[in-house]
């Protein structure tokens, strides 16, 4: 069995487990959130560090947040247009899903285990751009169509929203590290590798403890047009980044992978916070998570990223 079939069959394995655990009630989506937490606070940015503080730093590194930026920005306008006469409750959420891409529960670990933790720190440097349009944009835009509008987030507060967010504070001390060519001891990193190595498994298992198949009939055409959306625009970007990049660097693959990445988990909190249906974002979820799952498996392994 090749390297790529190995990796998605042991991801979806360990989602399946995450899955019938929480079917059979040895745990919940409550506990869930829980896991989510100590994930965020421990092993996420151990990883971080660990993977940026070696990484061979070059100007590409810059531009991979503007991409995302214009990438979600591009998916948004469509969605803005195309749902323009839709009432605003459902608008909202609609335009909502239309941006924000699952990089860290569902791109972290896919990433890493086809292609290396070196891979690691361009997909984290995406991940800024899709926090800063998750929080910036993603947010606003589903506070100005909400019942209960809340306003818009001040400038000043989303960035430090962002930027308190422990796996981003561990992108930037890794990269301190690496910039000031600080010998750190051999511990140090033998301590951040070992949490590191932790954070895949339980991520995947956190993605199916999450993974549900309720869906509405009556919603399902509103959210197919969002998968239109934002599976159209990913295959056009793949084009492009396949007739635009060398095929040799991790930056192509890396970006095949990440602009196929399924709609953001985010989606389903800011809805529940913001008065909307949850059961049309956690329904895009899930199908969205479906699909990104066979179609980068059906281009890793026809393009040969691996």
């Amino acid at each position: 069995m090749s390297q790529t079939n190995s990796v998605f069959i042991l991801t979806l394995s360990i989602i399946g487990l995450g899955f019938f655990i929480k079917k059979f009630n040895f745990i919940t989506e409550k506990e869930g959130k829980t896991i989510s937490k100590f994930l965020m606070h421990t092993t996420f940015p151990a990883l971080m560090i660990f993977s940026t503080a070696r990484v061979k730093l070059d100007s590409s590194l810059l531009l991979l947040p503007l991409f995302c930026i214009v990438f979600c920005s591009i998916m948004i306008a469509i969605a803005w247009i195309w749902f323009a006469k839709y009432p605003n409750d459902l608008r909202g959420v609609l335009t909502m899903g239309a941006g924000g891409l699952n990089v860290g529960l569902f791109g972290f670990p896919l990433i890493e285990g086809l292609f290396g933790k070196e891979a690691m720190v361009y997909a984290v440097m995406f991940d800024i751009g899709n926090t800063i349009m998750t929080f910036g944009v993603v947010y606003p835009i589903g506070s100005y169509f909400s019942s209960n509008h809340k306003g818009l987030p001040a400038f000043g507060t989303l960035i430090k929203k962002i930027f308190s967010l422990p796996p981003v504070l561990g992108l930037f001390i890794g990269l301190i590290i690496n910039v000031s060519n600080v010998e750190m001891p051999t511990l140090f990193f033998d301590f951040l590798g070992t949490l590191a190595q932790a954070n895949k498994a339980l991520v995947l298992l956190l993605m199916g403890i999450y993974l549900s198949f309720e869906l509405n009939k009556r919603q399902v055409i509103a959210i197919s047009k969002v998968l239109v959306i934002r599976y159209a625009v990913g295959i056009l970007f793949v084009l492009g980044i396949y007739f635009s990049f060398s095929h040799d660097t991790l930056l192509y693959a890396v970006l095949i992978i990440c602009v196929t990445l399924p709609s953001g988990m985010t989606i389903l909190p800011f809805a529940d916070e913001l008065n909307y249906d949850t059961r049309i974002p956690g329904t895009l979820v899930n199908i969205s998570l479906l699909i990104s799952f066979v179609l980068m498996w059906g281009l890793v392994l026809g393009l040969h990223l691996t």
